[in-house]
């Protein structure tokens, strides 16, 4: 009987070492990963050129300023964006504003700007902090974010007469999830396309560094977490936030589109890996009435060789098209 409970309490000492080596191990890794979490690198580097965006949006015939304005007034570092009309001013006419993914810059948009120009829209398009050429040490998912792109409208509508009561918005990957935090409460953003966002950040978060580290997702349950505490409390020491005013931890989108109003059309491919079909399809039950959804075959990921615009081009163009001119008219303010 001595040696039974003898040999149990060896069993529960070795359980509880290891039980503990597993904490310590996944707190000293969430140090490092923490970091990547609101870093502007992506899984890939970017390949896109400022340059060949700007070219081709000139060589369109359009007006083109390459501008710079200040951020958040939490942490006002200076912002890269462009803006582009149709015409020989922005008057009178509604503008999509278009957000690019953790890792990637504006001149990944080039395609989409071309086809909004020529359906009559101008296009803003920001390098949002920390990416491209803009400046800023922290990713924020929204948080500083939505008030960078308030004061990239508000300096488009004083220098080249943008009309900020007709915006559309079209995010991919982290600038979907950015453009329904920005969209929220907000009634002058009259149509949103969302194309790959996820709905909850702290699973999106797990799986994000599954592929970065290689390591599977079920391994990273307490690394991811505490990987993220440890985020939200760098981005509110790095900030100066006081105690209660919010911070990383308010970025919620399955939360936010319920506060939004404007028309949606939410796209993702089927076979999408970086943000798997169901991280999307979350968001479902709570798009407002009469939003669309597209659910791409055989497509994977936003700005990647498989993305629905490259599977399906024709469909795409078309659907893009279709809700934007019926959303948000060029012809009508109202």
């Amino acid at each position: 009987m001595k040696k039974k409970k003898k040999r149990v309490r060896v069993v529960a000492v070795s359980l509880l070492a290891g039980a503990g080596a597993y904490v310590a191990g996944s707190w000293l890794a969430a140090r490092a990963l923490a970091t990547r979490l609101i870093s502007a690198e992506g899984l890939e580097p970017a390949r896109e050129r400022r340059e060949d965006l700007l070219e081709a949006l000139r060589a369109r015939g359009a007006t083109v300023h390459d501008f710079r304005h200040r951020g958040s007034p939490r942490d006002p570092v200076e912002l890269a964006a462009v803006h582009a009309s149709p015409g020989p001013d922005a008057v009178g006419r509604p503008t999509i504003l278009f957000l690019h993914g953790k890792g990637g810059n504006a001149a990944e948009w080039r395609p989409e700007a071309l086809r909004a120009l020529d359906c009559g829209y101008n296009v803003l398009l920001p390098d949002l902090r920390g990416h491209g050429e803009s400046g800023g040490g922290l990713v924020t998912h929204g948080f500083l974010e939505k008030d960078d792109l308030a004061n990239a409208i508000a300096f488009a509508r004083e220098r080249f007469g943008l009309d900020p009561s007709r915006l559309g918005v079209h995010g991919c990957s982290n600038g979907a999830a950015l453009a329904i935090e920005f969209a929220a409460d907000r009634g002058e953003v009259r149509a949103l396309w969302l194309e790959s966002p996820y709905a909850r950040p702290g699973e999106m978060a797990r799986h994000y560094l599954s592929i970065w580290t290689g390591l599977p997702s079920w391994l990273l349950g307490l690394t991811s977490h505490f990987a993220v505490g440890q985020a939200v409390a760098r981005v509110r020491r790095d900030v100066g936030l006081e105690a209660g005013a919010g911070g990383l931890e308010t970025i919620d989108p399955l939360r936010s589109i319920r506060r939004v109003r404007a028309s949606v059309c939410l796209v993702y491919g089927e076979k999408d890996e970086l943000v798997p079909p169901h991280f999307a399809a979350r968001l479902e039950a709570s798009l407002p009435a009469g939003s669309r959804i597209w659910r791409a075959p055989n497509a994977g990921h936003c700005h990647h060789e498989d993305e629905p615009a490259r599977v399906a081009t024709a469909e795409y163009d078309r659907r893009w098209r279709e809700f934007f001119t019926r959303e948000l008219p060029v012809e009508s303010k109202l």
